[in-house]
């Protein structure tokens, strides 16, 4: 699968947050007044994982390069806008951040710390799942968002640009993914953490991309697009070049919808 690629191209949200969502609009109209009034949009793509810190591997699935690859194709849709930079934290297989397997955590920090250096407006982190217990009812889409405590906007707007990715992910023909580690039955999920706690005391999220971010004044969405260990996600969307495409192409529609960014 590495080399035809390399050839081919060389806890849920409760209601507590459904509340926040519904008594946040001045909230969410003021940040898209702010987005809207900025004259460029920063969006840094994070390819999940690398051949050193490797993602899921099923058959003949790696995480890791087909990661790479939906980025690619989403960054070359997104530059057909006016108003958007778009950077992204790796542009090959090898990790830029060291090359010990032992330093996933150094190397998650220094992705972010990478955005704050560019100044992104948001991290969208591009991953495929896998069921360690080869469930093959698990399928489909999700993202992962920002949780509610600590910096409240920010889950206001991981939430609603998630929402604008899944939509088009799920217009390609997957489903909505119901994550059994925090199911809801949306799509769109958070995840907390069991220990760690953000200044306010509040629970941290989970994942250290979205909780870097997230104190770093920026949100970040992991977007989880199918399920390699589903035999049809598999075989109908993480299969070839044109289905990485076509992910690739419902992200940045997702992403540009969502900033109210046209075409050139």
């Amino acid at each position: 699968m590495k080399s035809f690629f390399k050839k081919g191209i060389s806890l849920v949200l409760g209601l507590a947050l459904v509340s926040l969502l519904f008594t946040s609009n001045t909230l969410y109209s003021e940040a898209k007044s702010k987005s809207s009034a900025k004259k460029n949009i920063v969006v840094v793509l994070d390819p999940g994982h690398d051949t050193t810190h490797t993602g899921c591997h099923y058959e003949n699935f790696e995480e890791g390069i087909a990661n790479l690859y939906i980025a690619y194709y989403c960054k070359a849709e997104l530059e057909k806008y006016s108003g958007i930079t778009v950077y992204m934290t790796r542009y090959g297989f090898e990790c830029p951040y060291g090359a010990d397997p032992d330093s996933k955590s150094s190397c998650l920090s220094a992705r972010v710390n990478y955005a704050k250096s560019v100044k992104a407006d948001v991290i969208v982190s591009l991953h495929n799942d896998y069921d360690p217990d080869l469930d093959a009812s698990q399928n489909g889409s999700k993202v992962i968002v920002p949780n509610a405590n600590y910096k409240p906007d920010i889950c206001v707007a991981g939430t609603t640009l998630g929402q604008s990715i899944l939509t088009q992910l799920t217009a390609t023909g997957l489903n909505v993914n119901n994550w059994k580690l925090c199911p809801n039955g949306t799509g769109i999920v958070t995840r907390d953490s069991e220990s760690s706690k953000y200044p306010d005391g509040s629970a941290k999220d989970f994942y250290a991309l979205i909780n870097q971010s997230k104190t770093a004044g920026f949100p970040c969405v992991i977007v989880e697009h199918a399920f390699c260990t589903n035999y049809s996600d598999r075989v109908n969307h993480l299969s070839t070049p044109e289905q990485y495409q076509q992910l690739g192409i419902a992200d940045a529609t997702g992403i540009a919808n969502y900033y109210g960014l046209t075409l050139k």
